[in-house]
């Protein structure tokens, strides 16, 4: 199924083009289409067919609620807007497909997969921009993943999961599950939203690295401090301050050695002291041949 799906969405992303619409703007028009079809088959309410008056009341109640959500989030690109939207359409998904909702399936799918492209990532980050900063994300940390995953859908598993089984009157399981969910549902999405707040910013006077995955403090180097950036395969010689991806990198070498601090797990990673003085380091950003070539030395 995969390949029709890329061939639908790059023949809608041609055609938004030729219409005159800015790349940012057709992805994010896009996921607004492919969630109006979500509502049009709205999953939750077959799902509410066959099951008792207070878990079908549930069901619909969490499906117009997270559905609401993600629609305001896309209306209203930010950092903040692709969390929703990366924590929601996994849901949709499942939801359509337990459902046999064809038209939600295909419109969660197609949400899913453009809501996870750097293109759409970097348009949402863009969003909470300042001034002239032009922001571009960064590629998840392979050792991040297994743990987001899991810290997602214990989190969802929990939180729904408690709530339909105290619908269900279930309450020996549902109570407790559901009290662990509302726990975990004021620590988990804060830790999830720290993915999408890492990004390189380029502004007049230089870069900056806004990473508090990686890094305690955000790293700021001028211009006149750069001596040139480069891209290459492995971090080599240079600090590596990608949280540990495979492939290309942008290499930052520096004119004169700066202080670094690194977050405690960057320390304990790479096997260093959290202040570091460096004089090239590396980034992954999601796009980097457009964020190279966005950055004039």
């Amino acid at each position: 199924m995969d390949v029709p799906f890329r061939t639908y969405l790059g023949q809608a992303m041609e055609m938004a083009l030729r219409t005159g619409l800015t790349a940012s703007r057709a992805v994010v028009g896009i996921t607004l289409v492919a969630w109006v079809l979500i509502a049009i088959d709205a999953p939750w309410t077959n799902l509410a067919n066959d099951v008792s008056t207070p878990v079908a009341a549930a069901f619909i109640a969490w499906g117009w609620a997270l559905w609401t959500l993600t629609s305001v989030a896309l209306l209203v690109p930010s950092p903040l807007s692709l969390t929703t939207l990366r924590c929601i359409a996994p849901i949709a998904v499942v939801a359509g497909f337990a459902a046999v909702a064809p038209l939600a399936l295909f419109g969660a799918l197609v949400a899913l997969i453009v809501g996870y492209s750097p293109l759409f990532a970097d348009t949402m980050v863009q969003g909470g921009a300042y001034g002239e900063e032009q922001r571009f994300s960064l590629r998840t940390p392979v050792p991040q993943m297994a743990p987001t995953v899991i810290a997602w859908a214990v989190l969802v598993g929990s939180l729904l999961g408690g709530t339909l089984l105290a619908a269900a009157q279930q309450y020996v399981v549902g109570v407790p599950l559901a009290v662990v969910g509302a726990v975990l549902a004021s620590r988990i999405p804060r830790m999830l939203h720290r993915h999408a707040r890492r990004w390189l910013v380029i502004v007049p006077a230089g870069i900056v690295i806004h990473d508090h995955l990686v890094l305690a403090e955000t790293i700021m180097s001028p211009r006149s401090k750069i001596s040139h950036i480069t891209t290459v395969n492995e971090p080599g010689e240079t600090a590596d301050f990608t949280g540990g991806v495979a492939g290309q990198r942008l290499a930052v070498q520096l004119c004169e050695a700066d202080k670094v601090v690194l977050s405690k797990i960057t320390a304990r990673i790479l096997g260093t002291t959290e202040a570091l003085h460096v004089k090239a380091f590396s980034i992954s950003p999601r796009r980097l041949n457009a964020a190279r070539s966005a950055i004039t030395l």
